[in-house]
């Protein structure tokens, strides 16, 4: 990425695609009209050029090798979803699940606490928590688009908290990088965890999540949502169009095949215990701690191994015990393949359309206007505010941390700003902008496992986003002047729980549809 910027123009790419993605609700159409707009500016203002370059920067994202192996998950994972549909293990557990779920509270709870416990990876966490949940939600009524908001909201941020997990390498990584260049001699783990109390956004959006399931709240276009599951049945909107088709009866198991719980479980577990040994040894374990080893893993690798792991042992369970044929199981691998055939597509343009983002220099522009307003006091809230603009227009927390890191901590030192602090507020503020923006991955996936129409689930999910988000910036304010950060979580719960309240009286009126309108009326 270049270190001049194109100044507002910079914006004009992903902002476009975004609103066109929400108005249009044409994904791939909007994405890619984006990143030829990018490209354009990129090669001088020629059309036809701009053309030509898009093809190449597709080409460029999808062989890049975090991302090349990402899809390969995706694939793979769908892979696996066609041989759990063939083999019944879905439905055996879902029933042993719904003997026990009596109510709708419960089955969205079972779904929040799930997506909490499995901390290892937000991907397998959300791959997990959708397959298993999905039909049972569906069960009770519940809108795949409060579904997809449930997965998005406790995996990302419960990962990008805990300290072990793909993303606790990389968050360490980065401040100690920042630590060894200033010769700030403190360590950057012992900071990690002093931040945690810092994440007002991440920390807040789990405890939104307990709060509307809890209390039975929503407002905005979910509380349509979910009147309509509610009142008639409809998990999706007449007009919603799934990320992925999620249609079992496309996959049939065999006659001859005692479904077994166990089916499903198996392979699941495998997947959450090569991926996490996989993070630990491709990090250097037993050789380093696990912390360290953490630092250093193949997070992409780890998960390719687990989801490939599951794919074997599914194999061998079908053929071997439920003595399915090896055609059957091709056919339902195929199918598979076709479920996750879209998803792959929209990751691949999303992540063309940030990268187009970051070369025209949005980074550096947001920044440097950032710049300007920034004093002690101001620091927290600025660079909160400042990395969700950043994480929105190019979809990634982690690049987005790669842009602030070495900008907000120097800054924050030299201005005897706390560190915790302003490091929280990193990363915090890049979880708060991949929440709101269609591009991002961990969004599209969330979309992907929870069967959701993807522009209903980020029409859905903004409002509450924002509301996280503004408590998390008044809070960030509040700490600039030295207010403590546990007192602090205190007001910001209570100052949500308040404003959750209000607005799921004046749903309706309050808060309208983010961009455009929902596939829901009233």
């Amino acid at each position: 990425m270049p270190a001049e910027t194109q100044g507002v123009i910079s914006l004009l790419p992903a902002l476009f695609a975004i609103v066109l993605t929400l108005v249009s609700r044409q994904v791939l159409l909007s994405l890619f009209t984006g990143i030829w707009i990018g490209a354009t500016i990129l090669v001088g203002w020629n059309p036809i050029g701009g053309v030509a370059y898009s093809l190449q920067l597709v080409i460029n994202n999808v062989t890049e090798s975090f991302n090349s192996k990402l899809l390969l998950f995706t694939f793979l994972s769908g892979a696996m979803l066609g041989m759990i549909f063939l083999s019944g293990g879905m439905n055996a557990l879902a029933q042993r699940i719904i003997a026990r779920i009596k109510t709708r509270k419960q089955a969205a709870l079972g779904t929040s606490v799930l997506g909490m416990l499995i901390f290892v990876d937000s991907y397998a966490s959300t791959m997990i928590t959708g397959s298993v949940m999905r039909p049972i939600t569906d069960k009770f009524d519940i809108s795949r688009e409060k579904l997809a908001y449930l997965l998005d909201s406790t995996t990302s941020p419960v990962v990008s908290v805990a300290v072990v997990s793909t993303w606790v390498g990389f968050e360490v990584g980065l401040i100690r990088e920042q630590f060894a260049s200033l010769g700030i001699d403190q360590s950057a783990f012992v900071v990690f965890l002093q931040s945690i109390p810092f994440r007002f956004y991440s920390l807040l959006a789990v405890v939104l999540v307990f709060i509307l399931v809890v209390m039975d709240w929503d407002f905005g276009p979910m509380k349509r949502a979910e009147r309509r599951a509610k009142q008639e049945g409809k998990v999706l909107g007449d007009d919603a169009d799934p990320l992925i088709e999620t249609r079992e009866e496309d996959i049939v198991t065999p006659d001859h095949v005692d479904s077994r719980w166990w089916y499903f479980a198996a392979p699941i577990v495998t997947l959450v215990a090569v991926t996490g040994f996989g993070l630990l040894y491709s990090g250097g374990w037993p050789g380093q701690v696990p912390v360290e080893a953490l630092k250093d893993a193949a997070t992409a690798d780890a998960i390719l191994w687990g989801v490939f792991s599951a794919c074997a042992l599914l194999l061998a369970v079908l053929v071997g015990h439920a003595r399915v044929e090896l055609e059957a199981v091709s056919d339902a691998i195929f199918e598979g393949f076709k479920m996750v055939m879209f998803p792959v597509a929209v990751l691949s343009l999303a992540w063309t359309i940030g990268s187009v983002s970051e070369a025209l220099g949005v980074g550096p522009f947001v920044v440097s206007v950032a710049q300007g307003v920034i004093t002690p006091e101001l620091l927290p809230a600025v660079v909160f505010l400042a990395a969700a603009i950043i994480s929105f227009s190019i979809g990634t927390s982690w690049g987005t941390m790669g842009i602030m890191f070495p900008v907000a901590v120097p800054l924050a030192y030299q201005l005897g700003a706390p560190l915790p602090g302003a490091i929280g507020a990193i990363l915090t503020g890049s979880l708060f902008g991949d929440h709101c923006s269609p591009i991002s991955d961990t969004t599209v996936l969330s979309s992907m496992f929870a069967g959701a129409d993807h522009v209903d689930h980020v029409n859905t999910q903004i409002p509450y986003a924002v509301l996280c988000g503004a408590v998390a910036t008044g809070l960030f304010l509040a700490s600039g002047y030295g207010v403590g950060s546990l007192a602090l979580l205190g007001v910001g719960v209570v100052a949500l729980f308040a404003l959750a309240y209000y607005l799921s009286q004046h749903a309706d009126v309050s808060v309208p549809t983010a961009f455009g309108s929902s596939s829901d009326s009233d």
